[in-house]
């Protein structure tokens, strides 16, 4: 048996290592599976756009586990709602137009800078969600982030729960439902802006 005949089985267990990862960090998957991607053979503009596949499952994953939650705090996930389809439009667009050697070497970089947040205890940040400077600031910050993900699919959706949490209060298990509701809703838009783009690669075989 030679390693083109194991490769699913391998891609099988690393996504699913991603995705307990994900789980339990909010969002830290893609620390793994991006890197991968890329050394089995894909390139970056590939990795991102197939990894947009798995993200999908894992956010429809999360959301049917949160089914029997309701989001309290609804004016903000309208609002992560709706940015989230803007930056699903600019994400395609940019995953179709930015160069191999440019998404690598970002990608590169943002992994190595958000590992720390991997120990981040979302549990333990406090609040600051009476300061309206603060949480206009936040609101920038996090179409920010949810826009590097979009594009760059480097693993930073657990600092979206972070300023979710410090800046608008909001609980750990609200936070990670509106932040992966808005995931899927950047998702499908970059999925279907990609189809046909030949980016996707579904037959790792």
């Amino acid at each position: 048996m030679t390693w083109h005949d194991l490769l699913p089985f391998v891609v099988f267990a690393v996504t699913f290592g991603a995705s307990i990862l994900s789980g339990m960090t909010s969002g830290g998957g893609g620390y793994i599976i991006t890197p991968f991607f890329i050394a089995i053979g894909l390139t970056p503009q590939q990795s991102i756009a197939t990894i947009k596949l798995w993200a999908l499952g894992m956010d429809s994953g999360s959301i049917a586990a949160y089914k029997k939650r309701s989001t309290k705090r609804k004016s903000l996930a309208l609002f992560m709602l709706l940015a989230a389809i803007g930056v699903g439009f600019v994400s395609a667009i940019a995953i179709r137009h930015i160069g191999n050697q440019h998404l690598q070497l970002t990608m590169g970089f943002l992994n190595l800078a958000m590992i720390p947040l991997l120990f981040i205890k979302h549990h333990e940040l406090k609040s600051r969600r009476r300061n309206q400077i603060l949480q206009a600031f936040g609101l920038l910050v996090i179409v920010g982030l949810m826009l590097v993900q979009g594009i760059f699919a480097s693993g930073i959706g657990s600092l979206i729960n972070v300023f979710l949490i410090a800046i608008f209060g909001v609980s750990v298990l609200e936070a990670n439902l509106i932040k992966r509701k808005a995931s899927l809703a950047a998702d499908v838009i970059v999925l279907a802006g990609l189809l046909g783009s030949g980016l996707i690669i579904i037959n790792m075989a």
